[in-house]
């Protein structure tokens, strides 16, 4: 039995052996061949080997603006913002604003009933109206008293109880005077003007209503400029100040970046989240920003207007490693780099490179260290096949391509 097993095994080595054999000398493989060896792109090999130089696009490293950024979050809230509310118990004769409307500072809002705190006034004014008329009589009375005591006519008793009368009447004075700019404030009270220039939002009283002290009339936002507020790790705290540049976006105008500056870096750092609060301040002359609105936040960390920065095409990523390729008399070096920041598809190289070499940017695939290489300007279409290269190697396919059946029928008809 393990003899007729192993007859059978080298019986089918044999017609394996055999088969290839006729393959090779007639069919398929025989055709490749000879069609690789007369062919001039045969002699390449699977890599290219003996191939000319590849033709690949460079540029030349350059300087320019890097800017770090940091992104957050951040709410809007108006620059200056109230809740208008009554100071005193009244009610209401006059609205002196409509919803929505743009006021200016001393503007009035609201005006309570005056009419009792007028009263007020004119009872003070005639106080003082009085004693100061009694204290005119008395005046005069005093100095006649006191030219006839100078005299001897007169005594001095007289003189010293007209003395203490005009005292007295002076102080009666003084107190009517005193109840009368008290009763002035109260009536001032009975006035809600604006306190700056702002925006009213809706009401919540109307024309001859009773309000009690502390009841909200509305509010007042001041919104031709806005604070922002946003939060940053605290690892930033170092390289944060005032007037740091901020760009933010918001989901209602996506087409639309608004700018503004640090104007104030709160001196506690969160326990919880371990940030530090930012605020940052706008101008708003359209009033397009609202208070509440939820914001995404650039925060400008750092610039460098002499960084060295180079297209991300040219960077070739190997593990945690980035390679690019300098080409120096025509011929490709590998040299590893440490990048920074990235913006605008270009890549800041932090090490490794300088500003005036040429690196490789389009064919880096196609290169391989201390290669030479046929360089051409960026976007020149120097990657493409170079003129001159035969057509048929340029549309040969490749070996994974190859469908094998109707190669080998190709090869049959050639050799028919």
């Amino acid at each position: 039995m393990r003899v007729s097993g192993q007859l059978a095994v080298i019986a089918l080595l044999g017609a394996a052996g055999f088969g290839g054999w006729y393959a090779y000398q007639g069919g398929y493989l025989g055709n490749l061949s000879a069609a690789q060896q007369d062919s001039p792109s045969g002699a390449r090999g699977n890599r290219g080997a003996g191939a000319g130089p590849a033709t690949v696009e460079v540029d030349t490293v350059k300087t320019g603006r890097i800017v770090e950024t940091r992104e957050a979050v951040g709410t809007v809230r108006a620059f200056e913002s109230i809740t208008v509310t009554a100071k005193v118990a009244g009610v209401i004769t006059e609205i002196g604003f409509e919803e929505g409307q743009k006021v200016k500072a001393g503007d009035v809002l609201i005006q309570l009933d005056a009419a009792e705190r007028q009263a007020d006034i004119d009872q003070a004014i005639a106080e003082a109206n009085r004693a100061v008329a009694q204290r005119n009589e008395i005046a005069i009375k005093l100095e006649r008293a006191q030219a006839l005591s100078r005299t001897g006519a007169g005594t001095s008793a007289q003189v010293e109880d007209l003395t203490a009368q005009m005292k007295s009447l002076e102080g009666a004075i003084a107190s009517a005077q005193a109840q009368r700019k008290a009763a002035e404030a109260r009536l001032e009270d009975l006035t809600l003007r604006a306190p700056f220039n702002g925006r009213v939002g809706t009401r919540s009283v109307s024309l001859g209503a009773y309000v009690a002290p502390g009841t909200r009339i509305t509010s007042l936002d001041d919104l031709s400029r806005i604070r922002l507020d946003f939060a940053v790790p605290e690892n930033l705290l170092g390289r944060l100040e005032p007037g740091q540049p901020v760009t933010a976006i918001s989901a209602a105008y996506k087409s639309r970046t608004f700018s503004g500056k640090v104007s104030t870096i709160d001196p506690r750092i969160d326990q919880a989240t371990r940030t530090a609060r930012l605020t940052a301040e706008f101008d708003n002359p359209d009033e397009a920003l609202k208070p509440g609105m939820f914001l995404a936040v650039k925060l400008e960390v750092s610039s460098n207007d002499e960084a060295v920065v180079v297209p991300e095409e040219a960077i070739v990523s190997e593990g945690l490693r980035h390679v690019v390729y300098p080409v120096k008399d025509n011929k490709v070096e590998r040299r590893v780099v440490t990048l920074g920041q990235r913006q605008g598809g270009k890549a800041e190289v932090v090490d490794g490179l300088k500003a005036g070499e040429t690196i490789v940017v389009l064919g880096v695939q196609r290169v391989r260290p201390g290669a030479e290489v046929i360089a051409r300007p960026l976007g020149s279409g120097g990657s493409e096949p170079r003129q001159g290269t035969p057509a048929a190697d340029r549309q040969q396919p490749s070996r994974s391509s190859l469908n094998l059946p109707h190669a080998i029928g190709t090869a049959q008809a050639a050799e028919r």
